[in-house]
Order: structure tokens, then C-alpha cells, then sequence
């Protein structure tokens, strides 16, 4: 397909994405504390050492592990008390939604998106993928993050669209506004959002899963797998967040049965979901 509306500077959406400079450490952070969980050999230790080098982080780590959610006698007060108190992998997700707000709540003017609403987007969508990968015991790591960064890559769309005065229609739930994206630049924010988690050293777990977020059958085997739960993730998110019924689309119960997934089970998780989600906002404010 053609696309009129695409500048030759962003032809590519590696181009796009270079067009950002310099990349969030902090993604980089996530990405290596995702590859810690994943290590059998590594540990508490391992985890402390890296969340070190980032000073903010760690200062919010062990004020959290103080809230009334951890606090267990004697406050904490080094880095490797905290991971200890909360535990090893619940501190990654712990980490991901202290971290969200800096990384992902941006207004997105030519989506007429705030801040507010895409934080909870993509933080219902990451807690979301959690709760869908356990139940196929997939890696909740993974699918959480995979949520978490689903939409990252409408910052590099966002950015060029404003410039050209342009503003994105959203077709809702399962296309959002991949339609108006192509006719903009010839490729949507799921492929800018996979370029992005390259340059910030995620596995192909994450890139593939985000890439093809869309069509998620057309991700190679065992990503498309991943594709399917991050579509199951963003179904439920979309349900929670926008407080309606999300219309079944065509097809939509082959895609899930193929990988023993249906919107019954899927929306079982609903009730769970807004607890976690209630929490994670409490999180945020701590």
C-alpha cells in the first residue's frame, strides 16, 4: 500500500525512532532486570546491584518497601533490604509501575490522549498479560512487560504527527488508530514501538510480541503465541479502562481458541484486574 502522508525522513520506522536521540536508561534498566528474572543463576543480589545504578529508582524502591503494603518491623534502608522485603520477582513488577509514570505517561496531543490515560492504559494492559500468561503458565515476566509497552511506540509517532499538524483517528479495540498511523507514515506505532525495544536491548520476546501486536498469527512460532496474549491483554485492558463492552470482531474466537484462550476466560480475570490496576495507582503515589 502507498502512503502519500509519509515523510521521506521517516520513511522507515528505524528512522522514526532515531529521530528520538537518545533513548529512556530506564527501559534499559527494565530490560536487563526482565533477563535477571529469567536467569536461573542470578539472584537478590544480582537484582540490588542493578537497580543501584540508577539513584531515583532506588530511593523509590526502598520508600516503597517502607509503605504500609511491605512494611514489616524495622524500616528498610539500602537497596538490598528492600529487593529482600518485597521479593525477587515481585520487585520487577513493583519496579515497572514505580518506573511507568516517567516512562510511559506522555500526552499524546495527536491521539487526544493525556498523560492520566495512557499511564492507565498501559499499566492495565502489562497487569493484564500478567494475569493471562499465569493461566496458560506462560512467563508472566514477560507478557507483563510486553503490555507495559505495547503502545510506546506512538511517542515517535506522536511526535512526527503533531509536527505535521496531523491528528490520528482511533477505530477502537483490536486496530486503535493503526489505520490513520499507516496512511501517515506507511507503518503503525507496533513497528516503531518493536525498533525502540531493540535500541533498548530487549529479547525478540518482547520485540516480536509488540511488532505484531496487530496481526498477531503473523508473528513466527513460539512469538505469536506471546502476540496472542498481548491481544488478550489489551481486550481485557480495553474493557477495564474504558468501563464499556468491547465488541467481538471476526475471527477473534479462532485466534483466541488457537492458543486455549476465550473471552469467557479471558474476562474471568476482569474483577482481579481492577484490584491489581487500583493498586498499581496507589503505587504510583507512594
Amino acid at each position: 500500500m502507498s502512503s502519500p502522508g509519509a515523510s521521506p525522513n521517516f520513511s522507515t520506522p528505524e528512522l522514526l525512532v532515531a529521530g528520538l536521540g537518545a533513548l529512556s536508561p530506564t527501559a534499559q534498566i527494565l530490560a536487563r532486570l526482565q533477563g535477571l528474572l529469567a536467569d536461573p543463576n542470578s539472584d537478590l543480589g544480582d537484582v540490588s546491584a542493578l537497580l543501584r545504578l540508577d539513584a531515583a529508582m532506588t530511593t523509590r524502591i526502598i520508600k516503597i518497601s517502607n509503605s504500609t503494603w511491605y512494611n514489616r518491623g524495622e524500616p528498610c534502608h539500602t537497596i538490598e533490604e528492600s529487593v529482600n522485603r518485597i521479593g525477587f520477582r515481585e520487585v520487577f513488577q513493583v519496579v515497572s509501575i514505580a518506573v511507568s509514570s516517567a516512562l510511559v505517561a506522555q500526552p499524546l496531543a495527536a491521539y487526544g490522549r493525556g498523560a492520566i490515560s495512557i499511564w492507565r492504559e498501559s499499566v492495565a494492559c502489562a497487569l493484564a498479560g500478567e494475569l493471562v500468561a499465569d493461566a496458560l503458565e506462560e512467563d508472566t515476566a514477560v507478557s507483563f512487560m510486553n503490555g507495559l509497552l505495547h503502545a510506546i511506540g506512538r511517542q515517535a509517532v506522536n511526535r512526527f504527527a503533531v509536527s505535521a499538524g496531523k491528528t490520528l483517528a482511533d477505530e477502537g479495540f483490536p486496530r486503535d488508530h493503526s489505520g490513520a498511523e499507516f496512511v501517515l507514515l506507511g507503518y503503525t506505532q507496533a513497528d516503531a514501538g518493536a525498533c525502540m525495544l531493540k535500541k533498548w536491548n530487549f529479547p525478540e520476546e518482547n520485540i516480536q510480541a509488540v511488532r505484531f501486536q496487530y496481526e498477531p498469527l503473523e508473528a513466527a512460532e513460539p512469538y505469536d503465541r506471546l502476540a496472542v496474549i498481548l491481544y488478550a491483554a489489551r481486550l481485557l485492558g480495553t474493557a477495564v479502562c474504558s468501563g464499556q463492552a468491547v465488541p467481538e470482531v471476526e475471527g477473534e474466537a479462532d485466534l483466541l481458541g488457537n492458543f486455549h484462550l476465550s473471552r469467557t476466560s479471558i474476562f474471568s480475570q476482569q474483577t482481579r484486574l481492577e484490584n491489581k490496576l487500583s493498586r498499581a495507582e496507589q503505587i504510583v503515589r507512594i
